[in-house]
């Protein structure tokens, strides 16, 4: 019976083994094609190959959007199905979060813009230097800040705060939208949950807000999301600066 139970966890780890392959090597194929798109209308954006009018820019513009919508969601669902087997490897290096998130702040220049609003950064005037993966928080802070671009009023302010303590560093960001009601709060972070509020972004998949809280579940860390009856939406989160741990795999269990 022992022999037995050994052969079936053994087949087992194998045939997941054999998933997980596929699932990278799929997720893969269909991202990198993806990104050279992304470069190319990058480049064609920019003016690189010539002046575009008005109307060839803005339909570039929404191509772009699609594409890398397309982009983030293979990425996430690769994402997910790691979390699903325990299999996701934190790589983590020192870098300064206060870089990072000004390069978010900057890839949304465009739809920042385009809904005429205000983005404001406070953060430490030395920077925030942490012990972390700088991929995977980057996918945190996307989240959040497209969330809040899109999910934002026209002509409105974004306030984001970055501060730290001697143990933890603290995110957050702010804007005036809808109020979203205690019960939908309650369920925000659950895989494809949507709120009411959710009509507002057609690329919502339900998912952003499950994988950013896993990846700060996966640093030590805790997130949280507030709103009140005026409108203001505040999203946020705590993570050590420092990691004591070894373990290159964690378990969300």
């Amino acid at each position: 019976m022992i022999i037995y139970q050994m052969w079936l966890i053994k087949k087992y780890k194998t045939m997941n083994k054999d998933e997980m392959s596929y699932v990278a090597t799929l997720t893969h194929d269909l991202k990198s094609p993806a990104n050279a798109q992304l470069n190319m209308l990058n480049l064609l954006l920019k003016g690189q190959f010539g002046e575009l009018n008005p109307k060839q820019y803005e339909m570039l513009k929404l191509t772009r959007s699609s594409v890398k919508y397309m982009s983030n969601l293979v990425g996430t669902a690769l994402s997910d199905y790691k979390y699903k087997c325990n299999m996701l490897a934190i790589s983590k290096t020192n870098f300064d979060l206060v870089l990072l998130i000004n390069d978010v702040i900057k890839e949304n220049e465009s739809l920042v813009e385009e809904k005429e609003l205000n983005i404001l950064f406070k953060y430490p005037p030395k920077g925030c230097c942490i012990y972390a993966d700088k991929l995977q928080m980057q996918r945190v802070i996307i989240n959040l800040i497209s969330n809040a671009i899109n999910y934002s009023f026209g002509e409105s302010t974004i306030l984001i705060n970055l501060d730290y303590s001697e143990n933890f560093v603290s995110f957050s960001i702010s804007n005036k939208s809808y109020y979203i009601k205690p019960k939908d709060l309650k369920n925000i972070f659950d895989k494809f949950s949507k709120t009411k509020n959710s009509i507002l972004n057609k690329n919502s998949t339900g998912m952003g807000l499950h994988t950013a809280k896993a990846i700060v579940k996966l640093h030590g860390g805790n997130m949280y999301a507030h709103s009140t009856p005026d409108g203001i939406c505040t999203f946020g989160f705590n993570i050590p600066i420092k990691s004591t741990s070894k373990e290159s795999v964690k378990s969300l269990n």
